[in-house]
């Protein structure tokens, strides 16, 4: 599990908390505490809340009060792999399967996939086959490798 990341969140935020980072708000664009707060997070992706660190708290503008500084970690995310895949390989992710118009579209984590494209992952669980189609496919829970 990745850790060493830092956001600031609501201060009563607690540990264990997940929650997924949809982007900033308008109100973040000129704020000062802006790379700190958005700066280890990506859009799309799920994090854990590890612990309220004892940083210095800031103004939040969108809040309209303040923002602590937490220790959060990524979640595994689930992808679709090829079926040879082992656990505890470390791969790169192809998205080479999808075709426009899948009858599959509505039940696939492929955005997932598009968004850990040509980056290394590491399979951390297999949990199944997928009905793909186009190729043979499995669901995995995994975490990107930090390069």
């Amino acid at each position: 599990m990745a850790v060493g990341k830092y956001s600031y969140l609501d201060p009563s935020a607690k540990k264990g908390l997940v929650f997924t980072y949809m982007g900033e708000a308008y109100e973040c664009e000129e704020c000062a505490a802006r790379e700190r707060c958005h700066g280890s997070l990506t859009t799309g992706f799920s994090y854990r809340i590890l612990r309220k660190t004892g940083g210095e708290k800031v103004y939040c503008p969108l809040r309209g009060g303040e923002a602590a500084p937490f220790e959060i970690s990524m979640e595994p995310l689930t992808l679709l792999a090829p079926g040879r895949v082992k656990e505890g390989a470390v791969t790169m992710i192809e998205n080479s399967f999808c075709r426009a118009g899948c009858s599959r579209i509505l039940e696939c984590p492929v955005v997932f996939n598009m968004l850990v494209l040509n980056r290394r992952v590491r399979v951390l669980e297999k949990l199944g086959a997928f009905d793909c189609p186009v190729k043979k496919l499995i669901l995995v829970k995994a975490e990107i490798v930090e390069e």
